[in-house]
């Protein structure tokens, strides 16, 4: 069996004049006051923000107590484990605007590429619309209750993120982009293009063009629509013209195929973009102008191939994903979304599954510009709950508008691969499931079938047991296996022409999963949970020291499914009860802390897939009398540091990574140990040793000749704090962003990792603080504050520019150290 999928694709947002960020200037209340709707309510004292933004990030009222820090509670809905003990509330953003003369007559839309969660809008006082999904885009048509252009418009918009609805950070309100689209009568609609390729050779490339065109005019008219297709540079490859009619009040799907020589095909080491330019001309004028960035590229699955991306096979190194951008909370900043990308990408990974939800469409955007491919993900439920309040209680009426909303959104990146139309799903049976299941299968067919669908599938939800899972997995194309690496063999054997890649694995279990992707044929990746940290889902990935009669290593996901006839919400009404993990609020599952750095899972990683030949990591004493408790997505503690004062004279273990078949293992220039390893041993060789301060060294060798080596060399007293900026130059924009890590180092610029430190940041000039912190799961505190903690020697401050042009000045000091300055331009 083979699945062939060919497609073109990615829209980009044209900030011209028919699309305007409409971002700036709103003025905003946390609060569930009533009558903000009115165009003549007084919103004088309310603040005034900028978009995006995100509420439940922001410091709740009143002064930090032991039941609240920041923007942390304990009385957060639910025991606050799963959102990180953040609160959300309602928030109403009201903002006054005015149409150009030259508008009067236009239709025009609000689009919102997102809103958490229930969102209300009224125009002039009048309700334009609702929204119930916390993630999906969603736009309405104001044109009939705006005032004639000149005059002034309100809106306002009522945002209601209530009780316990997501199992993780979700974050509140008006979070991604909002934008107004201005067009004339005969336009191209919302998300109005659908590019497709029948047919690609190195020699051409078949574009097939789908344009939604519509007339808001009482009277038909005949259009010209041109379709230009342009290199990066903007020079026009080849067109397409047709005359179409339009009857009053209407819209018609116009085709056209357009033939691309020598087309620079899209990948994921030459992620080449083409533009497409829609131009609809009425009575030999331009009425509208519609542009998108696409990228021409095949993909195809099967069993006996796996994953080809333009015919060549790719092995997907992937990584789930949370939406939150760390100390910002869910605020989709541009720069944000795209450092994202940028961290997977230099870190080795291929691939991002959005989990489990809709993302940004900047985020996909850098996707497509950088070469990440992605498993574009719907929900995280269905019909029954996970949480009382969650999206269950609309999915039975908004599931068809929302999902068609976010394929319509996004079928044109060519970035993504899968459709998945949800994870961990509880269903109420096996033939419920498969009834919801194929409803939502058929309604992603319709709208784009270029693409496989797939579902994020574990063994503990299924009635009856992993045996019934084949019920859901003939609905889709390709199977997502959540933790169950154990069935691929005898699955295979079972249903030979299922495509299966893992959705989900255990970070500790980073080996077996990653061999199972480089034998198998049909296990086309691994998506590791999770790349990166994120705020909720609190201490998942912890480990603990307990006496050994006190682990006990039952879990939910372990089971072999349910019994037959089972209420799923009886399994999550139980995991909800879990005790508070007061004062944690980060998930220390991912491979990457919240700042973006590597932890030491990472660094195994790195080793894994070929990134760095040796890697040497080194554990923490253990408390006499206990061992050591990992969770299922938790790591020892080990660090890569030879740093660990009072540990003086006592063993160490010493874990050592590499491919290399000889490691040898050096102290200050004195041997240690030396061993033979190989696959068996996982890359790794485990040795003790004695701590003591100075250069510990391991050195890997191949038929006796070294190949690589890496060293850990204990630090000096902490002199300095040393700044550095991922960009030194930003742009005089809202959405964009300088990310400056914090390090306390030594006189020779070593990083002191064990003693940390109490820090002061100043920020002068174009721009402010709006983000600080640390990677500790626990230090509440650091959030958001001039004054920060480090954590392992490190902290980060997060600014964001102001809209003019100049300079801005970072400065952080200490009682003790040489402060750190660095300079930004913003131009």
């Amino acid at each position: 069996m083979s699945i062939m999928f060919s497609c073109t694709n990615s829209p980009k947002e044209n900030f011209s004049k028919r699309t305007r960020l409409f971002n700036d200037d709103w003025k905003f209340i946390r609060d569930s006051i009533g009558g903000a709707e009115k165009p003549d309510f007084d919103d004088s004292n309310w603040m005034t923000v900028d978009l995006p933004h995100d509420f439940s990030i922001m410091d709740l009222s009143g002064e930090d107590s032991d039941d609240q820090v920041g923007p942390f509670s304990k009385k957060a809905p639910g025991n606050g484990n799963g959102t990180g003990h953040t609160m959300g509330g309602t928030g109403w953003y009201r903002k006054n605007f005015v149409l150009n003369k030259a508008d009067r007559g236009k239709m025009v839309a609000l689009k919102f590429d997102g809103a958490y969660m229930e969102t209300e809008v009224w125009v002039n006082g009048k309700k334009a619309g609702f929204n119930k999904n916390g993630y999906t885009p969603f736009y309405f048509d104001i044109s009939s209750l705006l005032n004639p252009a000149g005059d002034v418009n309100s809106i306002a918009v009522k945002v209601d993120n209530i009780g316990a609805n997501s199992r993780w950070y979700s974050g509140s309100g008006l979070y991604r982009n909002v934008h107004l689209i201005v067009t004339n009568p005969v336009h191209v609609s919302v998300w109005g293009t659908k590019i497709t390729t029948s047919e690609i050779t190195s020699a051409n490339a078949l574009v097939d063009v789908e344009v939604i065109v519509q007339n808001g005019k009482e009277e038909a008219v005949g259009a010209e629509l041109t379709i230009n297709i342009k290199d990066m540079e903007g020079s026009i490859m080849q067109s397409s013209t047709q005359i179409i009619d339009l009857s009053a009040k209407s819209e018609k799907i116009a085709k056209a195929q357009i033939n691309v020589e020598s087309p620079s095909l899209w990948s994921i080491e030459s992620p080449n973009l083409y533009e497409a330019e829609v131009v609809v001309n009425v009575d030999n004028k331009a009425s509208d102008v519609y542009t998108q960035h696409f990228g021409i590229r095949s993909i195809e699955f099967s069993a006996e191939k796996g994953f080809l991306l333009n015919g060549k096979q790719v092995l997907i190194n992937g990584g789930c994903l949370h939406h939150d951008n760390g100390y910002l909370g869910a605020a989709a900043f541009e720069r944000a979304e795209r450092r994202k990308v940028e961290l997977m990408k230099a870190n080795g990974y291929n691939a991002i599954r959005t989990s489990h939800n809709p993302f940004s469409e900047v985020f996909l955007n850098a996707c497509d510009e950088l070469g990440i491919l992605v498993i574009d993900e719907f929900t995280d439920m269905w019909e029954n709950y996970k949480h009382k309040n969650d999206y269950s209680r609309f999915f039975s009426t908004n599931w068809e508008n929302d999902l068609s909303n976010m394929i319509r959104r996004d079928r044109n990146h060519p970035s993504i691969i899968m459709w998945s139309i949800g994870n961990e799903i509880p269903k109420k049976n096996i033939t419920d499931g498969v009834r919801i299941g194929k409803m939502l299968v058929e309604k992603v067919k319709e709208l784009d079938n270029t693409r496989p669908t797939t579902e994020g599938v574990p063994s503990f939800l299924i009635h009856g047991g992993w045996k019934n899972a084949k019920n859901y997995f003939e609905l889709l194309d390709v199977a997502g296996y959540n933790y169950m690496e154990a069935a691929y063999e005898s699955d295979h054997k079972e249903h030979p022409e299922r495509v299966i890649y893992s959705s989900e694995s255990y970070p500790k279990e980073a080996y077996k999963y990653w061999k199972a992707v480089e034998k198998l044929p049909y296990v086309i990746g691994d998506f590791v949970w999770t790349t990166m940290d994120y705020i909720g889902e609190v201490h998942v990935g912890n480990s603990t020291y307990k006496k050994a009669e006190d682990i006990d290593h039952r879990a939910f996901q372990t089971m072999d499914g349910i019994p037959e006839g089972t209420n799923p919400d009886l399994i999550y009404n139980y995991m909800n009860q879990t005790p508070s993990t007061w004062p944690a609020f980060i998930s220390w599952c991912g491979d990457l802390d919240l700042m973006g750095d590597k932890k030491p899972q990472g660094l195994y990683r790195d080793v894994l897939w070929d990134l760095s030949p040796i890697e040497v990591n080194v554990h923490e004493l253990i408390p006499e009398g206990y061992v050591e408790d990992i969770s299922l997505w938790g790591w020892p503690r080990e660090l890569s540091v030879w740093d660990w004062k009072g540990s003086e004279g006592k063993p160490l273990q010493v874990r050592v990574f590499t491919k290399a078949s000889q490691v040898k293992l050096e102290l200050n220039g004195q041997p240690i140990g030396e061993q033979i390893i190989g696959e068996d041993d996982k890359y790794v060789a485990v040795f003790e040793v004695p701590y003591e301060p100075g250069e510990l060294t391991a050195i890997a060798l191949s038929d006796g000749k070294e190949i690589a080596r890496k060293t850990l060399s204990t630090p000096g007293d902490a002199s300095a704090i040393r700044l550095t900026a991922d960009r030194k130059t930003i742009r005089a924009d809202r959405n964009d962003l300088a990310y400056v890590k914090i390090e306390m180092v030594d006189k020779n610029g070593q990083v002191i990792v064990q003693d940390p430190a109490k820090l002061k940041i100043d920020v002068s000039g174009n721009g402010e603080l709006i983000g600080s912190g640390n990677a500790d799961p626990s230090d509440m505190a650091s959030v958001n504050n001039s004054e920060v903690n480090t954590f392992r020697g490190k902290a980060q401050a997060i600014i964001r520019p102001f809209s003019t042009s100049g300079e801005i000045a970072i400065s952080v000091s200490s009682d003790s150290l040489t402060s750190g300055e660095i300079k930004i331009i913003v131009e």
